[in-house]
Order: structure tokens, then C-alpha cells, then sequence
């Protein structure tokens, strides 16, 4: 199995495109469901790869001290996805990937987390088996919320914005 699903060209055309767009939606402060719509839709129908946008708890290390860096919230002593706390990536059979991660230095620069610009996309089988695994840079870990995924999906999708740029 190739360790890129797309090639990187490809994957940095379709992060300029939505980066590009997302601007022009109101209240774009989750851009990860933008992102995630998008690109799911993009490798659907002009790259024949059958994609879904997923949301969730979504974690990675971010360096070598090592530091966890995620979208979610605290609830319990564990992290949580909700409607207040949460991240959108795309899945695929065999990949993640997340066409938001080139602005992941500006997503997590306010909790005071240094992250290189990089691009993510990863097989399924590369995920760690938990949080308590993440101890290399870019070891990762997803917690996939399907009743939020419907929700945040269904609530994007009823913008006639959201709509028209997805199209």
C-alpha cells in the first residue's frame, strides 16, 4: 500500500483551493468542517476514491518532548469530542487525511504548542491504539463521533453558502 493516497501536488492543490475559499463562509471559525466537506467531496468525484468526512477527537504528538496536541474537549480526565469540542479529517478505506493541517501552527499557536507546516495524510493502519501510544512527532490518534459527523454535517450543509461552494 502507497504511503501517499494522492500525490503531495495533488494534495496541495486541493489545501490551496478550500484554504482559498473558506474565507468567504460566515462563521468559518471551524474551518475543519469545510475542509473536511470539501475534500471528501474533491476525492469522491474527481479522484474516484470513495471519502467521508468523519468528526471526532482527533490527537497527535506534536514534537519530541512530547507534547499531545488535540481537537476535543477534557471531560473526566479523558478527551471527548462534542459539539464544543471537536475536529473534521477526511477517511477513506485505507487513509486519514487532513486538508486543514498546513494551518495547524495557527490552530494550536494560542495554547502556546510550536507545530511544524506539514501536510497530513496517513494510512489506517499507522493510527496508534490510544492516546497513552503518542510518543514519536506524528504518531496520531482518532476517536470518530458518528452522531456528531451527522450533526455537524447536516447543520453545514443547510447554508445555501456552504452549498453553493462545496459545488
Amino acid at each position: 500500500m502507497s504511503r501517499f493516497l494522492i500525490p503531495i501536488s495533488d494534495y496541495n492543490r486541493v489545501y490551496q483551493v478550500i484554504h482559498g475559499v473558506r474565507g468567504a463562509l460566515e462563521g468559518s471559525e471551524k474551518s475543519c468542517i469545510f475542509f473536511a466537506s470539501v475534500g471528501a467531496y474533491l476525492l469522491n468525484t474527481k479522484f474516484g476514491i470513495k471519502a467521508s468526512a468523519v468528526a471526532g477527537m482527533f490527537a497527535f504528538c506534536a514534537n519530541d518532548i512530547p507534547e499531545l496536541a488535540y481537537f476535543g474537549e477534557e471531560e473526566d480526565e479523558h478527551i471527548v469530542s462534542s459539539e464544543r469540542g471537536f475536529h473534521m479529517w477526511v477517511q477513506t478505506e485505507t487513509h486519514i487525511i487532513d486538508f486543514m493541517a498546513p494551518i495547524f501552527p495557527e490552530a494550536f499557536a494560542e495554547r502556546g504548542l510550536t507545530i511544524p507546516r506539514k501536510m497530513f495524510q496517513r494510512t489506517l493502519s499507522s493510527e496508534s491504539e490510544n492516546l497513552n501510544a503518542l510518543r514519536a512527532p506524528g504518531d496520531f490518534f482518532t476517536n470518530p463521533n458518528p452522531e456528531l459527523t451527522d450533526t455537524l454535517i447536516d447543520r453545514f450543509l443547510s447554508t445555501p453558502s456552504a452549498r453553493d461552494l462545496i459545488g
